[in-house]
């Protein structure tokens, strides 16, 4: 069962609660599989409508109907949506149960007959929780959260680099993008800039002329950091059409201080590795990514 917290205002929409309730939905979940309360659909979400004042005129009218209609309730095949109206962001542990009461109070009056819910045991387990979390660090608790969640995203990363490496698959797509990304403790977005955008053009132009072909995708990203769990847990993959080469630079710090010619090296070295690991597992032409890699490296001598 996964519980999401979603905020909503005029025309804006995303976002969940801030730390320390940043996984309450996580912490809900848990609560219940350990209860075993269980539901007739694999999702929940809770949208919080925020008021404005934004909208003037004719808009102001038609978005102050549809917020005088909330709460709303949805279900479609696996999911359920409620939207409650909200009239300030969480202030604390109290603000934001008595959203969560509201909501599971409308799934549980919203029940079909065939569902498996047991209404009243979901509505004492919630409550005992708010009455636990009351007494609990919940800036520790959110740590020990972001913590597990973070394994959990680094094994399914590793999990789905082991089923495609064990895959059979045709090589057919021509190579149409290469994008250098990294993430790095208090570094800015232009920390690799010029080399990063102007190495990776001339190794694509290259690939490309060389029909250099992909399986299932055509973009190959690369995810950079300062250890190799960290970069895979950046490379989110939210679509198919692309994924993701790992590369590590452990001491970025020492970048800044290098000269442009020592620059230029470390950002291609970082191309060349995240190139070859995500050969390695798509088994891409590593001949033809070969040459076109001496090329761009001979290129640099100059």
């Amino acid at each position: 069962m996964n519980i999401y917290f979603i905020k909503s205002g005029y025309n804006s929409y995303g976002g969940g609660f801030k730390a320390p309730f940043t996984h309450l939905g996580r912490i809900i979940s848990d609560r219940f599989e350990a209860e075993k309360i269980e539901f007739s659909f694999q999702e929940i979400e809770i949208q919080l409508a925020i008021f404005s004042n934004k909208p003037k005129g004719n808009n102001k009218e038609v978005y102050t109907n549809w917020f005088n209609k909330l709460p709303v309730y949805y279900r479609g095949k696996s999911m359920v949506r409620v939207t409650l109206p909200i009239f300030k962001n969480e202030e604390d542990l109290n603000d934001i149960f008595k959203w969560i009461h509201e909501a599971f109070e409308i799934i549980a009056r919203k029940k079909k007959k065939d569902d498996v819910l047991n209404a009243e045991r979901m509505k004492e387990v919630l409550i005992l929780l708010e009455t636990e979390l009351n007494k609990t660090d919940l800036w520790e608790l959110d740590k020990k959260y972001e913590s597990i969640l973070r394994q959990e995203t680094i094994a399914k990363r590793l999990k789905e680099r082991t089923e495609r490496q064990n895959r059979v698959i045709e090589n057919k797509r021509l190579i149409y993008d290469l994008r250098f990304y990294y993430r790095f403790e208090n570094i800015d977005k232009l920390y690799f800039t010029p080399y990063d955008h102007r190495l990776c053009n001339k190794i694509l132009e290259k690939l490309r002329e060389r029909k250099f072909r992909l399986p299932d995708y055509t973009h190959i990203y690369l995810s950079i950091s300062n250890s190799f769990e960290n970069a895979l847990y950046e490379a989110v993959r939210v679509e198919t059409w692309f994924a993701y080469g790992v590369a590590v630079l452990e001491n970025y710090t020492d970048y800044e201080n290098k000269n442009e010619k020592e620059k230029q090296r470390i950002v291609f070295d970082l191309l060349k590795q995240g190139l070859h690991d995500i050969a390695k597992i798509d088994k891409l032409d590593m001949d033809v990514l070969n040459e076109v890699l001496d090329e761009v490296e001979q290129g640099l001598m100059k």
